[in-house]
């Protein structure tokens, strides 16, 4: 019988771990660079730990659901209703960040089934490539060379002679018109292996279907997130972009890799660091004229700071120590007026510094110099822990230029057009700002 423990991210929960989770936990480490869930001993019980990560870690018949921490102290104080209330949150994060196709009305149900964070995205992905396939799979000509006992497209003679004996069959090249293509067998990757991992029987069902429906399409042995370019999106198979960031969602969480060796063990997680950021960055672009003052509003956006990547010295005319804030504004004159860095970690009202760590406000401190911009914003979420919302002002010494830190409450349902507008309507106070005199 397989259970489920749900817990939030850094926080722990009792669980008879032994040498095999161990080394199943400790190859999840090494896949992805840092601890998942630590094996821990507190007095004298066993407990798992939860890192930064997110998402749904299987050991056997046990699964672990990891949330988000910003919802660890929330107002509700039923477990479930916080998970819920998290997961549904989560999802529409994800697709305002451009990485999942949904929709609002696919969610409600999901949520009533109690189904971890896996499931729900595996239903969401068969679902939406059933439908597009259904409607007509893409497809693509492809030469194909061959011996067959009919002329069919170009006779190739040279070939031919070199086999004189052969008098009834012929070589030939020619197009076809086929759906296996580079894009289809990602997909046809992709649900090899969630058919193998699932425990839902509809999800079984569907990828079951996909399966038979998708038999011509060649079925890789292995597939990364490198090999899910965009690349593979065309203006004929655009619409098939939203399945290939679900793919890419799966693969870069690393579920699939993990899984091919050892089926009952795998972790689908994602590191809620990037998607705070991709989600801030996505929404303040898609929302840009209720969000962005007339200073602003003409500004380019500029994410990861392309296309205004400076380094902070030269050594033998070689740049070094690169700096790349999250969200660069850039004007007509080329001048930065805010720069924005968003940071997915708590603060500390108690504390003058806010819990600002050390290295952060360096790192500010040397965008502020490079890009010569009045300010800088670290934006972070608000978290059950703050009464209040934060936004606070560090006046740099021998300087006009200013630091803040201010925190944004995402813990809303984006599917609401009131809960969006709210968010925008914050994100538009505190780029707002104040004046410097007032701190």
């Amino acid at each position: 019988m397989s259970t489920t423990l749900t817990l939030f991210e850094h926080e722990s929960t009792p669980f008879d771990w032994d040498a095999r989770h161990c080394a199943l936990l400790e190859r999840m480490r090494g896949a992805f660079g840092s601890d998942v869930l630590r094996p821990i001993v507190q007095g004298r019980t066993k407990k798992l730990q939860a890192a930064q990560y997110v998402g749904v870690v299987r050991l056997g018949n046990r699964t672990v659901q990891i949330l988000p921490k910003i919802y660890q102290l929330s107002e509700a104080t039923d477990e479930k209703v916080r998970a819920k209330e998290a997961t549904r949150n989560l999802l529409q994060m994800l697709e305002a960040a451009g990485q999942l196709p949904i929709r609002e009305h696919a969610i409600a149900p999901l949520l009533r089934r109690g189904r971890d964070w896996f499931e729900i995205l595996t239903r969401l992905f068969t679902s939406h490539l059933l439908e597009e396939w259904l409607r007509g799979g893409y497809r693509t000509y492809h030469t194909v060379r061959n011996d067959l006992p009919v002329l069919k497209g170009k006779w190739l003679i040279g070939e031919q002679l070199k086999r004189p004996v052969s008098q009834h069959i012929f070589s030939v090249e020619y197009d076809e018109f086929s759906s296996d293509n580079k894009l289809n067998r990602i997909f046809r990757f992709v649900v090899e292996r969630l058919w193998q991992l699932t425990r839902d029987s509809g999800n079984r069902q569907r990828l079951s279907e996909l399966r038979e429906l998708m038999d011509e399409v060649t079925l890789l042995r292995a597939v990364s997130v490198a090999d899910a370019n965009p690349a593979h999106l065309t203006r004929l198979n655009q619409r098939f972009a939203p399945l290939l960031n679900l793919s890419r969602l799966f693969l870069d969480g690393g579920t699939l890799q993990i899984a091919a060796g050892d089926l009952s063990t795998f972790a689908f997680v994602f590191d809620m660091n990037r998607l705070f950021e991709a989600f801030i960055a996505s929404f303040i672009r898609k929302h840009r004229s209720e969000i962005l003052d007339d200073q602003l509003l003409d500004c380019e956006l500029l994410v990861q700071s392309r296309g205004a990547t400076f380094f902070l010295a030269q050594r033998e005319h070689h740049n070094v120590f690169k700096v790349q804030p999250d969200l660069v504004f850039r004007d007509a004159l080329k001048s930065f007026p805010i720069l924005i860095d968003t940071k997915y970690k708590r603060l500390d009202q108690t504390d003058w510094k806010l819990g600002i760590s050390p290295g952060d406000f360096y790192q500010m401190h040397a965008y502020a110099h490079r890009y010569q911009s009045l300010r800088v914003l670290l934006l972070y979420p608000q978290t059950a822990g703050l009464a209040q919302p934060q936004h606070a002002y560090f006046q740099l010494e021998l300087s006009d230029k200013v630091i803040e830190a201010a925190t944004v409450d995402i813990r809303l349902d984006l599917g609401n057009k009131q809960d969006k507008a709210k968010l925008a309507a914050s994100l538009r106070t505190i780029l707002q700002g104040v004046p410097h005199d007032k701190e």
